[in-house]
C-alpha cells in the first residue's frame, strides 16, 4: 500500500460506514481511485481479524477490533518500506515496473517516506539500471513519467532485474528428495512478479515435468525456467495477459499439456495459447543450449583455483568451484552481475581482490569469458574467508589445563573456558603429577593448583571459573592479542627517500612513472615496473576514497619497500579522486606478513579521516608511518 491508500485507511477507522462518493470527494480523488485503494486495503486486512465490508448503496465499513489497526500498519510499514538506498532503488525499480500508469516524483517520494532531493538521487540510478537493460522511461509534461512497454517486454524485465539484484541468492534444499531452489532475501514489495509461497509449488510442479519427460537442463537454466513460469502465473491471476502479436509462436505445443494441466489446476488459471506460446518459446530457447556445453567443468576450475591461489582446503576450493561455474553460466547466458560492496571489497581485502583478479585472467583464458569486476568481488570474498580461517586458527591459544579434581570437574570447567572464550584451545587436562612429568608446548596454563612454573605462563583458577577467573583470562588474551602501533613488517618497509610531498601531477601514469623511475633508480625495482604497474591499474583500478596502492609483479621488485607520494591537489584515478600515493613494491613477503602490511595500510587509511597526512614535512610523515600515533 502507499501513503493514498493508508489515508483511505484512516478514513475507513474513523467512520462507522461511509461511501465510495464521499470518500472521492474528501480526498478529492475519482471513484475508480478509491475502488482501487479498497481492493488493496481488502488484500492488507487477510488474516489480520479485520474485513473490509462493501455493500451497494448502502458503503464501506471495517469489521472487527479496530485497535489492531495500529500494529498492523506498524507491522506493514516495516516490511514496504525499504531503509538503505540499494533498497530504494530496488523498490523504486519493481513499482515503476508494476505501474501499469503514469507516476510522479513526488507520488514516489510520499510512499518511500523520503525528501525529493533524496528520491531524484535514488532515481538516478534507477535509470541507469533500466538503460542497462534497454528500458527507457518515458515522461509526458503535466501527467508524469511512464513505462512504455508491453506484457512481453515487462515480464522479461522482472527477470532481467530479479537475476540482477538477486541472481546471488539462490539456494538449492532437498525437500523429501526433491531439490528445490529458492530465493533468500527476497523483499515483499518485488513479489508482485515473484510470489515466494508459490516458488515451491512451480518448482514441484516442473521438476514433476522434466521427470516424466528426461529433460535435462543446467540450474542456471532451471532457475531462468521456474522463474519465467511463476511470473507468467502471477500475472495471469493478475490479468496482466500477453496480446496475440507479443510472441512468435502461438501454436499449442503438445509437449507442453500436461504442465499446463497442472499449473491451471494448481492455480486455478485458464492459460491461453498465446500464453502457452510465451511459454513454448522459452522451451524452444533451452533446446537450442546443449546441457553438455557448460564452458567449463568443476574439476577444471577447482585446479585452476589451486594452481593461481592460496586455497589449498578441499571444501574451500569446492565451494568456490561452484560458484565459478554457476557464475559463467550466468556470463554465458548474458546475465547481469551485480555487487553492491565491490568497492568495499576491494578496499579491505585488497591481497584477496589481486589473487582474484589473476584467477580471473586464467579463467578467461580457458573460458573465452569476459569475468566483470562485480564477479571478481564475489571471488575475492570467498579466498578472504579461508584466509579469515588461518588468521583464526593462527590467533588461537593453546592451553594447557590442570586439574587436581575428578575427571568430570575437570571437563566441566575445559566446557566453560571454551564457551566463554572461543579463541582458546583447550589442548590437554593433566593432573599435577602427569604435569611434572610431560614437557609443556602450550601457549597458556590454567590451574585449579596454586602450582609454580617459573617458565611458563600460569593463571590460577577457581574449578567453577569465577568472575575473576575470566577478567585475568580476558587481561591475557588482550595483551597477547595487542600488537605494536605499527606492526613492524610495515615499518621495515617505510624508508626516508621513498616519501614525496606535494607533487603537482596530473594522471595517474606520470604518478607511477615517477614513483616506478625512482625505486628503480634508488636500487629498489628493475626496469619493467612502471609497465607493470600501469598495466595491473587496467584490471582494475587500486584507487578507493582519497589512496591508490598501485603495485607491480614481484618479478620486477629486486628489494622491498613502499613508497609513500603525496600530491598538491588531487588527481581523478578510476571513478575516484586521489591525492594519497602507497606504491607497493613487494617482493617474496609471505602471506602472513603481507596480510600484516596490509592491516597497517588499511589503519593509516582509517587513521586519516583526522588528517594526519595531509600535513607535515618528511620526517613527521615518516615518523607517523613508521611508528603510529
Amino acid at each position: 500500500m502507499d501513503k493514498r491508500d493508508y489515508e483511505v485507511f484512516d478514513i475507513l477507522l474513523k467512520s462507522n460506514r461511509i461511501t465510495i462518493t464521499q470518500i472521492s470527494k474528501q480526498m478529492n480523488l475519482s471513484s475508480k481511485t478509491v475502488s482501487k485503494s479498497l481492493d488493496k486495503i481488502e488484500k492488507f486486512l487477510e488474516g489480520s481479524g479485520l474485513t473490509l465490508s462493501r455493500k451497494t448503496k448502502i458503503g464501506v465499513s471495517i469489521i472487527g477490533d479496530k485497535t489492531v489497526s495500529e500494529k498492523l500498519i506498524k507491522q506493514q510499514i516495516e516490511q514496504e518500506i525499504p531503509n538503505t538506498k540499494e533498497e530504494r532503488v530496488q523498490y523504486l525499480c519493481f513499482n515503476i515496473l508494476s505501474n501499469q500508469g503514469y507516476f510522479t516524483l513526488a507520488e514516489l517520494s510520499e510512499a518511500l517516506f523520503v525528501s525529493k532531493t533524496t528520491l531524484e538521487k535514488d532515481i538516478v540510478q534507477v535509470y541507469e539500471i533500466f538503460d542497462r537493460f534497454h528500458v527507457a522511461i518515458e515522461k509526458i509534461p503535466g501527467k508524469g513519467s511512464f513505462l512504455n512497454i508491453m506484457e512481453y517486454d515487462r515480464r522479461r524485465l522482472a527477470l532481467d532485474l530479479i537475476h540482477y539484484f538477486w541472481g546471488q541468492n539462490w539456494q538449492i534444499i532437498n525437500q523429501d528428495g526433491k531439490f528445490l531452489h529458492l530465493i533468500e532475501g527476497f523483499p515483499k514489495f518485488a513479489q508482485v512478479f515473484v510470489n515466494l509461497n508459490d516458488l515451491k509449488r512451480i518448482n514441484l510442479t516442473l521438476q514433476h515435468f522434466i521427470s516424466i519427460n528426461n529433460i535435462k537442463m543446467s540450474d542456471l537454466n532451471y532457475q531462468s525456467l521456474v522463474l519465467h513460469l511463476l511470473i507468467a502465473v502471477e500475472r495471469i491471476k493478475d490479468n496482466q495477459l500477453i496480446e496475440d502479436h507479443q510472441t512468435g509462436n502461438t501454436d499449442k505445443d503438445s509437449g507442453l499439456e500436461p504442465l499446463i494441466n497442472c499449473l491451471e489446476q494448481d492455480f486455478n488459471i485458464q492459460i491461453s495459447k498465446i500464453e502457452i506460446g510465451y511459454i513454448q518459446v522459452y522451451f524452444n530457447q533451452l533446446e537450442k543450449v546443449s546441457v553438455d556445453e557448460t564452458v567449463m567443468e568443476e574439476h577444471e576450475i577447482s585446479a585452476l583455483i589451486l594452481e593461481y591461489t592460496l586455497l589449498d582446503d578441499e571444501t574451500a576450493v569446492n565451494a568456490l568451484a561452484k560458484h565459478i561455474k554457476f557464475a559463467l553460466e550466468r556470463i554465458q547466458n548474458n546475465l547481469p552481475v551485480n555487487n553492491p560492496y565491490t568497492k568495499d571489497i576491494k578496499k579491505n581485502f585488497p591481497i584477496s581482490f589481486d589473487e582474484a583478479l589473476i584467477l580471473k585472467n586464467s579463467l578467461e583464458k580457458h573460458s573465452k569469458l569476459f569475468i566483470p569486476e562485480d564477479e571478481v568481488a564475489y571471488m575475492a570474498v570467498h579466498l578472504q574467508a579461508f584466509r579469515e580461517q588461518i588468521k583464526t586458527n593462527m590467533h588461537q591459544v593453546d592451553v594447557l589445563l590442570v586439574c587436581s579434581s575428578g575427571k568430570g570437574t575437570s571437563q566441566l570447567l575445559a566446557a566453560r573456558i571454551k564457551r566463554t572464550f572461543p579463541e582458546i584451545n583447550i589442548h590437554r587436562i593433566l593432573s599435577v603429577q602427569e604435569l611434572y612429568r610431560a614437557e609443556i608446548t602450550e601457549d597458556l596454563v590454567l590451574s585449579t593448583v596454586n602450582i609454580s612454573l617459573p617458565e611458563e605462563k600460569i593463571l590460577i583458577v577457581s574449578p567453577i571459573l569465577s568472575e575473576v577467573d575470566r577478567l585475568q583470562i580476558r587481561n591475557y588474551l588482550e595483551e597477547d592479542r595487542e600488537e605494536k602501533r605499527r606492526n613492524i613488517e610495515f615499518s621495515r618497509l617505510i624508508k626516508k627517500e621513498l616519501i614525496f610531498l606535494d607533487k603537482e601531477i596530473k594522471s595517474l601514469e606520470e604518478i607511477i612513472s615517477l614513483m616506478g623511475e625512482q625505486l628503480i633508480e634508488k636500487g629498489y625495482a628493475k626496469s619493467g615496473i612502471v609497465e607493470s604497474a600501469i598495466e595491473r591499474e587496467k584490471f582494475s583500478y587500486t584507487s578507493f576514497e582519497k589512496f591508490a596502492t598501485p603495485h607491480a609483479n614481484p618479478n620486477y621488485v629486486k628489494k622491498s619497500a613502499i613508497f609513500f607520494l603525496r600530491l598538491k591537489n588531487e588527481i581523478t584515478w578510476g571513478s575516484t579522486q586521489v591525492r594519497f600515493i602507497f606504491f607497493l613494491c613487494v617482493k617474496d613477503e609471505n602471506p602472513q606478513q603481507l596480510e600484516e602490511i596490509f592491516d597497517s595500510l588499511l589503519t593509516i587509511i582509517d587513521e586519516n579521516r583526522k588528517g594526519y597526512l595531509s600535513k607535515g614535512d618528511s620526517q613527521q610523515i615518516l615518523d607517523y608511518l613508521k611508528e603510529g600515533l
